[in-house]
């Protein structure tokens, strides 16, 4: 019976531990890796402008605009380049000057100042989790 008994607990210790090792839970992204068209990510990049800058509806529309544009020059510079980076930089660079000038003059100096803020908080946290992804696997 003692035998029995051992031998039951031991069979299950074996498999409670087997079963939870099965199976590795899978990391669910909150934002899916779908492809977006450049219409959608004009209008998701726009509208989100528009909730954080407080923009007016005809400012919302010419930055919808211009964001479609930008995404469509980049995305024949990535038809151009292809991974080769080094090679469109230059291009690349005037391009993100164009519509940096371009943004300026649809956006009022406080909105410009506001949205140049949030790109820096934005750099820095950023910065701040792949510093601490470094310090991790420098642990491990």
């Amino acid at each position: 019976m003692k035998k029995t008994l051992i031998l039951l607990a031991a069979l299950a210790f074996t498999t409670a531990g087997t079963s939870f090792a099965q199976t590795a839970p899978t990391k669910t992204h909150a934002k899916a890796k779908t492809k977006k068209s450049p219409e959608q990510k004009a209008d998701h990049k726009a509208s989100k402008m528009a909730k954080e800058l407080g923009l007016t509806a005809d400012q919302e529309a010419r930055v919808e605009q211009l964001m479609l544009a930008r995404h469509q020059e980049t995305a024949a510079f990535k038809a151009k380049y292809g991974n080769d980076k080094q090679a469109g930089r230059a291009d690349m660079k005037a391009a993100h000057d164009r519509y940096q000038a371009q943004l300026k003059t649809i956006l009022t100096a406080d909105q410009y100042a506001k949205l140049s803020q949030l790109k820096q908080e934005h750099r820095g946290h950023s910065k701040t989790k792949d510093s601490s992804k470094m310090k991790a696997k420098a642990k491990a």
